[in-house]
């Protein structure tokens, strides 16, 4: 009997003590989040969630630990952490601790570059934020704002945002982070090509602070802004200058890229490879990878090795692709105007509930503010349908795509079609078209071209059993507008088995002549309303 209560009195100090424990840890790590963000994550990491039993000390706990990661360039993982924080703060009304969760998950999707996601979760966070009283938080919001309508090329939207932010951070006391957003300033000008007053705000923050990480961004920028002012001794001096430093995030694989296109421009192209190598090495966005599988491949051209070239050119087209995507989010302008909307038909809403009231007072008075109320109720909905159905539409872009995509590739062959023998040449045109259009894969080809044209290969298959991959293949070419030479070379005929085939299709497809065959296709792939 002794021995049972001694287990059952052991067990429940060890529940109070768990109980106890935890939440003075996460104190500890609440303090040290921002100060010293490494130690709070070593403290949190050694907490299990399981073993918090309060819902709001898991809540603060999944906050915390993104909020660490974050800090210490760490990929924010997992979700449902801070999931279950943004449900435990949503119904308890706790504004700035859900701000912040909210902030988080934008983060989250910034870095994943889904700058759409990321944006609609800075604006629920701002919404959060009714007054300045977090004014850091205001100032992280708004700078990362800044660095999607940059991205975006909406330049003016960005200055705006980056001067709300080093406001923010200077109201704060922030100086550090305010610094980082007037370099960012600069980098605008710099991408609308004015380079004088670029170096101007580099100037500032070079004269006024010395942190190593904010010095290192700050040479980064003066030496690139010296590159595209074409004053390259001075833009090498920086820029190698800047690899001494620190660096957070993309910055470092930024930098090392930079070099490389430098040293291509000034035909030390073993120095160019060497760069743009380590700065795949490190991260990086999809577009600067890009640049540097460009740079790659034009390196290898010029040593005449053809196969390191191919395979840095399908690298190259693959990054092509992921950039593609990456410009056809929806830019934060948009989204911003939606939300707008959304607020202003949310309180058109509040107003007619208030307008019930006055009915009962004065009747003919209520009915013509609900009259009124309605009707513009309505008219700002069709606005708010009509931004999104502009979103979701998007098969025209996918078209356009696919064009585009082979035209690029076309140009990057440019230099060696010059020098190219016939054959040579056709090789260089099966190649191309290979590799854009995935023509040694029928499931990713059959894929692209259903997305593109309406689920034209599956329309196909369905309605006509006897049509062959050849023909359908065919029928693809011809919505692509891709000239005849090409086909035949693509399909392995001459211009009399083409027709041949053009007619064996036609009578497949019911057709009275090959003419009609595309009027037929340009119907199959038309969206039925």
């Amino acid at each position: 009997m002794n021995f049972r209560l001694l287990i059952f009195f052991s067990c429940l100090c060890y529940f109070f003590s768990c109980c106890s424990v935890i939440p003075n840890e996460l104190k500890t790590a609440e303090q040290l989040v921002d100060s010293r963000p490494d130690s709070a994550l070593k403290i949190l990491q050694l907490i299990h969630p399981q073993n918090i039993k309060s819902e709001s000390s898991r809540a603060l706990y999944g906050l915390l630990l993104f909020q660490a990661l974050d800090n210490n360039s760490k990929p924010l993982k997992p979700d449902s952490l801070l999931n279950f924080s943004i449900s435990f703060y949503q119904s308890h009304s706790n504004k700035i601790r859900l701000a912040t969760c909210y902030y988080l998950n934008g983060r989250h999707c910034l870095m994943s570059q889904r700058y759409d996601d990321a944006t609609i979760f800075y604006m629920k966070a701002l919404d959060c934020l009714q007054d300045d009283t977090e004014s850091k938080l205001h100032g992280l919001i708004y700078g990362d704002m800044g660095d999607i309508c940059c991205i975006q090329q909406e330049y003016k939207e960005s200055l705006k945002k980056y001067r709300l932010s080093v406001e923010s951070f200077n109201k704060a006391g922030e100086k550090v982070k305010a610094n980082f957003k007037v370099l960012a300033i600069g980098r605008t000008f710099r991408l609308l090509k004015n380079y004088n007053t670029a170096l101007y705000y580099y100037r500032i923050v070079d004269s006024q602070h010395n942190d190593s990480m904010l010095l290192g961004v700050t040479y980064q920028e003066i030496g690139i802004n010296y590159y595209k002012a074409a004053k390259l001794d001075s833009a090498k001096y920086y820029l190698q200058k800047s690899l001494y430093f620190p660096a957070r995030l993309n910055n470092y694989s930024y930098r090392c890229f930079y070099l490389a296109d430098l040293n291509f421009d000034t035909e030390q192209y073993d120095s160019a490879s060497y760069y743009a190598k380590i700065a795949l090495k490190y991260p990086s966005t999809f577009f600067i990878q890009r640049e540097c599988y460009r740079i790659l491949v034009d390196v290898e051209y010029l040593h005449n090795d053809i196969k390191q070239m191919g395979k840095y050119m399908t690298q190259y087209q693959n990054c092509c692709d992921s950039v593609r995507k990456v410009e056809s989010q929806t830019k934060i302008t948009v989204l911003e105007n939606i939300h707008a909307k959304s607020q202003e038909t949310n309180e058109v809403k509040q107003n007619l509930i208030s307008s019930g009231l006055i009915l009962v007072v004065v009747l003919i008075s209520g009915f013509y503010f609900v009259y009124v109320f309605y009707t513009r109720n309505k008219f700002k909905k069709g606005k708010i349908e009509l931004f999104e159905n502009k979103i979701a539409s998007k098969q025209d872009y996918l078209t356009i795509n696919l064009s585009k995509r082979i035209e690029d590739t076309r140009i990057l062959q440019q230099d060696m079609r010059k020098s190219a023998s016939a054959a040579e040449r056709e090789i260089l045109d099966i190649n191309l078209y290979t590799s854009t259009l995935h023509l040694n894969d029928w499931s990713l080809f059959k894929s692209e071209m259903n997305q593109a044209f309406n689920q034209i290969i599956d329309k196909l298959e369905m309605s006509y059993p006897t049509i062959t991959r050849k023909e359908i293949t065919w029928c693809c070419f011809q919505l692509l507008e891709i000239p005849n030479s090409d086909r035949m070379l693509l399909l392995y005929a001459t211009s009399d088995s083409l027709y041949k085939l053009k007619q064996r299709l036609a009578r497949k497809m019911n057709l009275q002549t090959t003419k009609e065959i595309d009027s037929f296709l340009k119907k199959l792939t038309t969206i039925q309303n």
